[in-house]
């Protein structure tokens, strides 16, 4: 599970406030993988666009699971909309 490392947030002329999470997690299975000459060290670390989903009940050190809603296309690309973000630890 993503653990974070660092929250983002701006607030907009119209008090939306829009949140970037940055987290660490294990590489998947894919990316580390010797027999097929793949190997992975440490951790990766991403940041997470949760946009002006509210993120207020989540603090740097939070374990957290991640819930997509159905992938959405516009004319600036194709994005998913998080649906649930559950802290899991504290």
């Amino acid at each position: 599970m993503p653990t974070v490392l660092g929250i983002q947030y701006s607030t907009n002329s119209n008090g939306v406030t829009n949140t970037t999470l940055h987290v660490t997690d294990d590489f998947n299975g894919y990316y580390n993988n010797p027999a097929a000459g793949r190997h992975c060290i440490g951790k990766k670390v991403e940041t997470i666009y949760a946009g002006a989903y509210d993120c207020t009940n989540i603090k740097v050190g939070s374990e957290i699971e991640i819930l997509y809603d159905k992938a959405v296309t516009t004319s600036k690309g194709v994005f998913q909309p998080i649906k649930r973000i559950d802290v899991l630890s504290k």
